[in-house]
């Protein structure tokens, strides 16, 4: 279930040494840590925690202080980087020997031995690490610091509490903070001190399905004896899955459990064979799930997310051992469960997977009408949330109308065929058939209209002037709303662009009629001459009036304005400033003209908050200078001058083969209509987009302005910290007098866990992430992806992950986690893609035909699996791409 976020904890407002576990409140985080507060919270709701006390971070901070040796080796700490694993390793063994052979002061091991006093001295206690930078919403740090069962007496007690501070810098610990971004400096550590339990059986119990995401899924991973066997992997565990609504179990895996780990009497713990009948028996009766299913149910609420809980059961019945945050799902769009959505993440529609701040998220809320009237309608589409700094589309109610669903996924093939397959799989269960769907009304009273005008543009419209009008109907679009945006006062202009931005859409859509009979010709020709595939290929590429290839070229220009300017072309090679160079006053004023047309673009240009290559042209620079190193003058126009004749040429060879046989004459009428219409509608695909954008960056400039008047109120910290308000804020913004600075802080704070979870192509309202993956014949080793671009490379392969600061050289294979018209700059020296998401009608996959180099697109974990300086075979034919040998494996003449 979905629950409000709870707030961070306070700051510690108590400086005592122990801490009993009844006396710790969320206030005490500073003090115990994530594992210290959360069972003083589990302990406070009447739970049965096994009782013991917390030795504070005051302990922790009181044995390192005044420390030369620690700080110096904490300093040295701070200099790694995050990939240094052998640093790290290096530096965590001399802390924790350091650190090992320090006695405990006086005052914090004369609190202990008070802590302990009334206990039984043969009592047996655990004692866990607690870091305040632990068991957090955005990171668990679970298992990255020691654990120490049945251990017995004061002294053992202290020696271990001593281990446990040392823990704190344990490789794993050490190189997850870093990964984090969390300084070694500012972590303390709690030691938790607790009675053992000594188990029948324990586990850790989901409340949500770790795997699938699904929330109305409980998991139950358990064993019997202690539950470090299992959490250390050294045995497997019985699986019990439960459905929430029923209580039912609706999995249940019993794995062969070899043996049990156990205390002993004297302290320690040993390995226990368990015999054959034993070892396949369940761990867990009926009752005991249902008495954890009940629990877990409370937890979860009181915590206020999913939980990842520890428990274990003795005689006398369920103890919970502990319960953290479960941070690897990704956050749900609605409050509750809602069985009857399906969500798509617009973001892997756009190819841009990236966090976006929430107003950048309202934005594209009020442009997409999904859910309300196209005109007239200020509403934010009821169909379209964000959730982890992503837009989620609802697709349940055109999934449940059958010639919807079938455009669905049929339009989803093109796209992204993992979204596809897993829509697909979704909207066949039995149960989906239950919620709201469109009318078959509606969707005649919508679509009608549209395809009349379709088919006026696929066959009866001049094909000579068609581009030039709807160029000419876009820019006076732009330019009516660009006024609203940029004329009147801050009141009068953030409430015209909502109305302008809540009817662009209906008005958008004018345009679509003209722009899909392109790519339906193309698909009538495959049915109409099969075996012409390469031609109708062909006759894809060269195309005239494409923005995305026309910036293309004007980089191109831009590049051989340079190359004839040689100091500037040396300074662009080495990275150093230009403005001051020889010909900079020339080379400056081809940029200012290039960005006249092009500045309103960015990298990830979908999230306005990133600045345009107006205000930053680092991006095209980047891509001028790897035009320099290995391009020649007028390469970029020579290049598309020969596609464009290829394109021609197979134009030609369709229509005399249509205009062979029986009935040519009229067949070849056809197939001449058809292949114009791809050369003169086709190039129109990214005109919408296009016009979205250069709205966008007047809107940006709005909301920056906006963003300036209230950091001068002393309203935001930050003038781009407007950002993180919401739409109705900004409105209320310019009218009112709040202080947005603490909402903005938790919300950055949001985002920045937010940018680190990677968003599923689709979700289940109950947050299900449906697993599919491609079903194809590659070679042992290579990866699968969708096949976007025929044709088979090798070469070297180059990771790009900001297209802004790294350089693509003429002939490498561009690997990257997605592309949107940002990255077209980098097309120019590519001589293959290889992309994470994407389908075949993606930025991607529709530049690379038109450049006429293969790609694969929709390779999960590309960026990860390849290296830079690899060789690969990438085959955009059958899909895959293959890592042939590291840089080092290279041959010598390579």
């Amino acid at each position: 279930m979905r629950h409000p976020r709870r707030l961070p904890y306070c700051v510690v407002m108590s400086d005592a040494l122990v801490l009993d576990l009844t006396r710790i409140s969320p206030s005490d985080f500073a003090a115990v840590g994530g594992k210290g507060a959360n069972l003083g919270a589990l302990t406070a709701m009447g739970l049965s925690v096994p009782s013991g006390f917390c030795v504070t971070t005051h302990g922790f901070r009181a044995f390192v202080a005044e420390d030369v040796v620690f700080d110096e080796q904490i300093a040295g700490l701070e200099k790694l980087q995050a990939e240094d694993i052998e640093g790290a390793r290096t530096a965590g063994e001399a802390l924790r020997a350091h650190l090992t052979s320090r006695p405990l002061p006086h005052p914090v091991a004369d609190a202990v031995r008070e802590a302990l006093a009334g206990s039984d001295p043969t009592q047996a206690w655990a004692v866990r690490s607690s870091a305040t930078a632990e068991d957090l919403p955005g990171a668990s740090f679970a298992g990255q610091q020691d654990t120490y069962l049945n251990i017995i007496g004061a002294d053992s007690v202290l020696e271990h509490v001593r281990r446990c501070f040392a823990s704190l810098y344990t490789d794993r610990a050490i190189l997850y903070r870093m990964q984090q971004g969390i300084p070694h400096r500012g972590v303390a550590l709690s030691a938790v001190v607790q009675r053992m339990v000594q188990p029948r059986s324990s586990g850790i119990l989901f409340t949500a399905d770790p795997v699938s995401g699904h929330r109305g899924v409980m998991a139950i991973d358990a064993g019997f004896g202690l539950g470090e066997a299992f959490v250390s992997g050294t045995v497997s565990a019985d699986l019990f899955r439960i459905d929430r609504r029923s209580g039912r179990v609706i999995e249940e895996v019993l794995a062969t459990k070899t043996h049990a780990i156990r205390s002993l009497p004297a302290g320690g713990t040993e390995n226990v064979a368990l015999s054959a009948a034993e070892s396949t028996k369940a761990s867990l009766t009926p009752p005991e799930i249902a008495a954890l299913v009940a629990a877990g149910e409370a937890i979860e609420v009181a915590q206020g997310c999913p939980q990842d809980i520890e428990w274990c059961f003795d005689e006398q019945g369920l103890h919970i051992v502990q319960a953290r945050p479960i941070t690897s799902l990704f956050p749900l769009p609605t409050e509750g469960l809602e069985p009857e959505r399906l969500w798509f993440c617009f973001n892997h529609f756009q190819v841009m997977t990236d966090a976006m701040p929430p107003l950048v998220c309202d934005i594209w809320r009020l442009l997409m009408p999904f859910g309300r009237e196209l005109i007239g309608d200020p509403r934010p589409a009821p169909w379209v949330l964000a959730a982890g700094g992503r837009l989620w589309v609802d697709m349940g109610p055109a999934a449940r109308f059958g010639p919807t669903r079938k455009m669905m996924l049929f339009a989803f093939g093109k796209v992204e065929a993992l979204a596809q397959g897993a829509l697909a799989m979704v909207t066949q269960r039995p149960e989906f058939g239950t919620g709201p769907s469109v009318s078959g009304l509606g969707v005649a009273r919508f679509f009608g209209p549209k395809l009349a005008t379709l088919q006026k543009h696929l066959w009866l419209v001049n094909l000579d002037t068609v581009q030039n009008q709807k160029n000419a109907w876009l820019d006076g679009l732009v330019h009516r709303v660009r006024g609203t945006v940029q004329a009147g006062d801050l009141k009068r202009r953030v409430l015209g662009t909502h109305i302008e931005l809540s009817n662009l859409f209906g008005e958008l859509l004018n345009i679509i009629p003209a722009v899909l009979p392109g790519f339906l010709a193309s698909g009538l020709l495959r049915k109409l001459m099969p075996e012409h595939g390469q031609h109708i290929d062909a006759l894809g590429r060269g195309l005239h009036g494409n923005v995305t290839v026309e910036m293309d070229l004007d980089v191109g220009d831009l590049a051989d304005t340079a190359h004839g300017l040689p100091e500037v072309k040396s300074a662009l090679l080495d990275g150093r400033p230009w403005q001051d160079q020889e010909g900079a006053t020339a080379f400056r004023a081809a940029l200012d003209t290039f960005l006249d047309t092009w500045g309103s673009r960015a990298t990830s240009e979908i999230d306005f908050s990133r600045p345009r290559w107006s205000e930053d042209p680092t991006a095209i620079l980047s891509a001028v200078a790897g035009n320099l190193a290995t391009g020649k003058p007028g390469g970029a126009r020579a290049h598309h001058a020969e596609l464009a004749r290829r394109g021609e040429a197979a134009q030609r060879t369709l229509i005399d083969a249509g205009s062979k046989g029986i009935f040519g004459w009229l067949r070849g009428r056809v197939v001449r209509r058809l292949t114009r219409a791809v050369r003169a509608l086709a190039p129109m695909r990214e005109h919408p987009k296009f016009a979205i954008i250069r709205i966008g960056a007047a809107v940006r400039e709005l909301v920056e302005e906006v963003g300036v008047t209230l950091a001068a109120d002393d309203r935001l910290l930050a003038a781009e910290d407007v950002w993180f308000l919401q739409w109705d804020e900004l409105e209320e913004a310019v009218h009112g007098f709040d202080d947005y600075r603490v909402v903005v802080g938790q919300r950055k704070a949001e985002h920045a866990r937010d940018q680190a979870l990677y968003p599923p192509r689709v979700m289940t309202g109950e947050g299900e992430v449906p697993q599919v993956s491609h079903d194809a014949d590659v070679p042992d080793g290579a990866l699968a992806g969708t096949a976007a671009s025929a044709g088979v490379v090798e070469g070297i392969a180059r990771v790009v992950r900001d297209p802004r600061t790294e350089v693509l050289h003429k002939g490498e294979i561009l690997i990257a986690p997605f592309t949107d018209p940002g990255w077209t700059p980098l097309f120019i020296n590519a001589a293959g893609l290889v992309m994470e998401v994407g389908g075949l009608m993606t930025h991607g996959s529709v530049v690379a035909r038109e450049y006429g180099i293969p790609a694969v697109v929709c390779v999960p974990d590309a960026t990860a699996a390849i290296k830079t300086g690899q060789r690969v075979r990438l085959n955009g034919t059958e899909g895959w791409v293959q890592v042939l040998e590291d840089p080092a494996e290279a041959p010598a003449s390579e």
